[in-house]
């Protein structure tokens, strides 16, 4: 009878792994061996992602048995170790790279090149000697035998040292055997990726002269300036690889796509040894003529012996090398895979395991509403939140508004949504617990939480209030929080926020029709201010008036503003001027209205996403207004220089505002009875909701009755 990678072994183990060709990793519960006499057990804390770990999740080799969990670029910390282990103890530092067992008696493992045993056991994905598969290290812990277990140096950092045990030791080895490791040698590299930045680190380290070989001219400056390369060459341009002809003493090539070898070859010294560490798919075309004339020779290095690979450890942390990195969160690792595809990362992705990956869910559950696929269709999920962090408030939803983006983001449109989705993120509600050390709110208090429930707090975005510009903004729902689990919104039963991110809700601010505001509120508050059109006498266009337009026009008149209202519906002209009370209304469509609008605005606020033309609302600015945008059309804008250098006009963007300016607004909201024009719905028209909002059929805004409609089953 088969056995299950959970019930194999005894001790269960936790990670992600790939199912089927797909290559997309999901998390996996399985199990790993107890803890052998000569075994160390240790937690793994980080992880590279190899290149190679894409083509085995992908089976693009076809040796691939699924399930897989990859990684072989493993650092962590020993937490027990066997009775006859004799160089490690409970809480050392250590690495496994792309290696767990191997003979220990044929030629290769007597002379310490274990990586060309016959028998050797790779990380991951072969059988080990008692049959079962291996295990990498995108998981909570690993095992192995003390022999393939690395002493980490004290000052080499453990996240940009990761890459080291497969990137690191696949170019120092190669370096060292072939000789290219003495001081003043001429030693090429091909490529700058993950392994050729590495390999001109440690080339450099041992006092060679290098030069760069990339088909990519825009890598010099990183080549020359960031990883101090003595030359670089464009091995496109036959001049250039030319003038390289018989300069070089070794080359190491890194490059796995298919490529010319032969002006390689050319570049060599009589004598000089082009060695390969990449994988081209198909096979090289070798002139042995290049070969014999200069004695030159072309040869493979794979990794390096356990001896060697603690030698380069030792060697990185003395000459300070480590790889440049990307740390991710687990839950990231499949954009990361389809990044690396792409090239785009600089150097290596390290997934930062011990801080992302979880085996078990939060404690406190949870009830929404949530979309599990591209229909976006919208259906109940029992989830669960965090316990009440010290610094947390917790409450329970009563409203929650229907924004335009949920309706994208639950479908996919912006193509970063990972499903099951709870939206939601102009949410009210009532405290129900605080954290211990929560300073600004207590039990009983009504609340809000808007577009954001997390940023680093530390970078110029946030020290200056815009924590929405921060890099590392963690959103109300369908982002990656800190802790390595997704966010979800306000379509659902109670929230839990740090309290920096919780805003006070005015007393006379009303809850359901407020609730928008937290969005359109802050989406148009902030760019008046911001922009200084929030002067009294000042004229303001607004385009569109819809969700975000109506609360515009509401703001823009707060401030004392002359507001103009453009809308490719003639219909809304007796609610713009009357409804809402705007001073003058333009049909976007009639070119004389448009003609007659020119030159008239100090600024214009443009609401619409749907694809419109700028020229005509540029031709309405005063000299020196500003057209902002804060819908996202999805094509391109067509902007005529001109029309902003000739009366120095700008075209700026601005998403929502930071904490402290969301305060202010609601509370501005509430001086001047600012609130959205809604109508409320129970949860389970939510879907119906979404299919009118398609049509623009709503004025303005849906707002959920989350208390009275959502039931936990």
């Amino acid at each position: 009878m088969t056995t299950s990678p959970e019930s194999e072994h005894p001790i269960k183990a936790y990670g992600y792994a790939a199912r089927d060709t797909s290559g997309l990793l999901s998390p996996l519960t399985f199990s790993r061996r107890a803890t052998g006499e000569k075994d160390v057990r240790f937690k793994v804390l980080y992880c590279g992602i190899c290149h190679s770990d894409l083509h085995v999740v992908k089976n693009e080799w076809g040796f691939t048995k699924y399930p897989i969990t990859p990684g072989h670029e493993i650092v962590g910390v020993v937490t027990e170790v066997g009775s006859k282990v004799e160089k490690f103890k409970i809480g050392d530092k250590v690495g496994v790279g792309c290696l767990v067992g191997s003979c220990r008696s044929c030629q290769g493992c007597v002379t310490d090149y274990e990586q060309y045993c016959p028998k050797n056991v790779a990380t991951y994905g072969t059988p080990s000697y008692d049959g079962t598969q291996t295990y990498g290290g995108y998981s909570d812990h690993m095992v192995a035998d003390e022999h393939f277990v690395l002493r980490w140096p004290e000052n080499l950092p453990l996240d940009a040292g990761a890459p080291l045990l497969c990137a690191g030791i696949t170019t120092y080895s190669p370096l060292r055997y072939f000789g290219l490791d003495k001081p003043g040698t001429k030693v090429g590299v091909v490529g700058l990726g993950g392994l050729g930045h590495v390999a001109v680190k440690m080339a450099k380290a041992f006092g060679a002269e290098v030069t760069v070989f990339s088909t990519t001219p825009a890598k010099e400056k990183e080549a020359i300036e960031g990883l101090k390369a003595d030359h670089f060459i464009n091995s496109k341009d036959e001049h250039q690889m030319q003038a390289a002809r018989g300069t070089l003493d070794g080359i190491i090539d890194t490059v796995s796509g298919n490529h010319p070898i032969a002006p390689l070859l050319n570049a060599l010294t009589p004598h000089g040894k082009l060695v390969l560490v990449g994988l081209p798919e198909k096979p090289l075309d070798v002139s042995a003529f290049s070969l014999i004339m200069g004695r030159k020779t072309l040869a493979g290095s794979s990794i390096g012996g356990l001896k060697e690979t603690q030698e380069m450890l030792d060697f990185a942390a003395k000459h300070g090398i480590t790889a440049d990195i990307e740390i991710i969160p687990i839950d990231y690792v499949n954009t990361a895979m389809e990044r690396l595809v792409k090239s785009d990362v600089r150097y290596r992705f390290v997934i930062d395991v011990a801080n992302s990956i979880k085996a078990e869910k939060h404690p406190i559950k949870a009830y929404g509403y949530a979309a599990r696929d591209t229909s976006g269709l919208l259906s109940p999920l029992t989830f669960s939140r965090r316990a009440t962090g010290e610094k947390d408030v917790r409450f329970k939803v009563l409203y929650c508004g229907i924004c335009h983006s949920d309706l994208h983001v639950v479908k996919n449109e912006w193509g970063f949504t990972k499903y099951p989705i709870t939206p939601g993120h102009e949410i009210v509600g009532v405290v129900t617990e605080v954290g211990s050390k929560v300073e600004n709110f207590k039990i009983g208090d009504k609340v809000g939480v808007g577009c954001l429930v997390g940023s680093c707090r530390s970078c110029q975005s946030c020290a200056s209030d815009y924590e929405q510009y921060c890099d590392k903004q963690v959103q109300t729902y369908g982002f990656t929080n800190f802790d390595g689990t997704q966010t979800y919104g306000g379509y659902s039963d109670h929230m839990v926020s740090d309290e920096h991110f919780v805003l006070r809700w005015p007393e006379n601010l009303p809850l359901d029709s407020g609730a928008p505001l937290l969005c359109a509120g802050i989406t148009t508050y902030s760019p008046l201010k911001y922009f200084g059109l929030d002067k009294p006498g000042t004229k303001v266009g607004v385009v569109g008036l819809g969700g975000l337009g109506h609360v515009a026009v509401k703001m823009a008149k707060a401030f004392g503003a002359e507001v103009t209202v453009f809308s490719t519906s003639p219909a809304k002209e007796k609610e713009a001027i009357e409804g809402l009370k705007a001073d003058h209304f333009v049909n976007s469509k009639d070119e004389l209205q448009m003609q007659a609008a020119r030159g008239t605005l100090d600024g214009i606020i443009d609401t619409v996403s749907a694809n419109h033309p700028i020229a005509p609302l540029l031709n309405a600015l005063t000299p020196h207004g500003k057209l902002v945008l804060v819908g996202a059309p999805e094509k391109p804008l067509e902007v005529a220089a001109f029309s902003l250098i000739m009366g120095r006009k700008l075209v700026a963007g601005s998403n929502i505002g930071g904490i402290k300016e969301t305060q202010e607004m609601l509370d501005f909201a509430a001086k001047h009875g600012i609130t959205a024009d809604i109508e409320l719905i129970p949860i389970d028209y939510v879907n119906t909701a979404m299919e009118r909002l398609l049509k623009s059929d709503v004025r303005y805004r849906f707002v959920i009755d989350v208390a009275n409609s959502i039931k936990a089953e």
